[in-house]
């Protein structure tokens, strides 16, 4: 009940414009896997909800840290700037993942996170909740868990891009995008490539040339099937055994 009052506290010094839609913490709780004790048992708590509509920014390297953002639904590409403008892809956030604890350590976001469809994400109003944390017990474990999850993330990017090669690397990146549709109830081995190739190309920290040849190699010998920005994964097993082999060669 305390880690209740806490959020509820938290949510209240920014109170949602009225008529704005929210999610219940009990639903919020739910969307990030993390238990909540007690959530939901008084009646109006929540978070307020946003829409972001496709190529809009969420936030932008350099804003001032405020909210992190929990993604109800929808997927964005978070991206990295550097001085000369050159951007790298960090990754392709979607429904469950949350989005702006880069910003923590800096009191700014120190990148950018750009809906790749029509979105809607839940606005966790995060400094308010970590000062409350060390008055609820079970508030400052559920804002470890988000920073926990967000290093196994960071963990999975660092094995992907430096431990495996080209075509192996490719392989990876569909078998884990199909395992976290897996995860909220959809197909594993059929879905939509919301990222262009070109920022499939920057995450992969590969050419274009050698996305599309690894691509093309897996439709030519039955691997996957590709129309448009539909993938069918065909032979699951052979991805696999693409990724294990290159695994066992390194």
């Amino acid at each position: 009940m305390q880690q209740m009052r806490a959020l509820q506290e938290a949510q209240a010094e920014a109170p949602p414009p009225s008529g704005a839609a929210s999610l219940s913490l009990a639903d919020l709780a739910a969307l990030l896997k993390i238990g909540l004790d007690e959530v939901g048992t008084e009646p109006g708590a929540g978070v307020t909800l946003r829409r972001v509509q496709q190529g809009m920014a969420l936030y932008r390297a350099g804003d001032p840290f405020g909210p992190i953002y929990a993604i109800r639904s929808g997927t964005f590409k978070t991206v990295l700037l550097d001085a000369n403008g050159s951007y790298q892809v960090l990754g392709f956030p979607m429904a469950g993942d949350v989005l702006g604890l880069d910003g923590i350590e800096a009191q700014q976001y120190r990148t950018e996170a750009v809906a790749l469809e029509d979105s809607e994400v839940a606005i966790i109003p995060f400094p308010r909740i970590a000062h409350l944390s060390g008055k609820a017990g079970k508030l400052q474990q559920f804002v470890y868990r988000l920073l926990s999850r967000q290093l196994t993330r960071e963990h999975m990017q660092i094995w992907l891009l430096g431990s495996l090669g080209a075509e192996s690397r490719v392989a990876a990146f569909l078998l884990i995008l199909g395992e976290r549709y897996a995860r909220l109830g959809y197909s594993d081995t059929r879905f939509n490539l919301r990222m262009t190739r070109l920022d499939l190309v920057s995450f992969l920290g590969l050419t274009q040339e050698t996305v599309s040849r690894a691509l093309s190699r897996f439709g030519e010998t039955g691997v996957i099937q590709v129309h448009n920005r539909e993938l069918k994964i065909t032979d699951i097993e052979k991805l696999h055994q693409i990724v294990a082999n290159a695994r066992h060669s390194g």
